[in-house]
């Protein structure tokens, strides 16, 4: 009858320390917060920033692009020529505000995604033989979309 009370003792103090442990844990969770979901929401603030709001430094020219291409067997060599925008690396303050006439470029070719362009001259390498559409779209840092874009039928042969 002895080591019945022990073992029950002994189950009651260990249920003790693992409910307060996952108790203690909780409770650090709620106040910390480690992946800052509860400054995700804010009601009174706007989530998302539009064109008018960025800083506009420079002039209030929508940027535009004029896409020229010049293929060299499977290679092409791009040059965006853009007007009212410069070139900039993505921010890397996630929380920054987007500056007007700045960005960089996305990048598709056939309708699929080759990344961010940084430079308005680039050279694309090792394209398919056959008729591609290259089309290069203007954003923010933040990647926001100007909703200016470029678009280009090229053939490599």
């Amino acid at each position: 009858m002895m080591r019945v009370m022990i073992i029950s003792l002994r189950n009651v103090i260990l249920g003790g320390l693992v409910f307060l442990i996952v108790l203690v844990a909780g409770v650090v969770l709620l106040v910390k917060d480690p992946l800052d979901v509860g400054s995700s929401y804010k009601p009174n603030e706007q989530s998302v920033l539009t064109s008018s709001e960025a800083n506009k430094p420079f002039s209030s020219e929508k940027p535009s692009i004029n896409l020229d291409v010049k293929v060299d067997g499977s290679t092409a060599e791009v040059n965006l020529n853009p007007q009212h925008f410069r070139f900039v690396k993505e921010s890397a303050d996630p929380k920054a505000t987007p500056v007007f006439g700045e960005g960089h470029a996305h990048l598709y070719l056939d309708g699929k995604s080759l990344g961010m362009v940084y430079s308005p001259e680039f050279l694309l390498k090792k394209l398919p033989k056959g008729e591609h559409e290259l089309r290069v779209e203007l954003t923010y840092s933040n990647h926001l979309p100007y909703k200016v874009e470029a678009v280009r039928v090229i053939e490599v042969k």
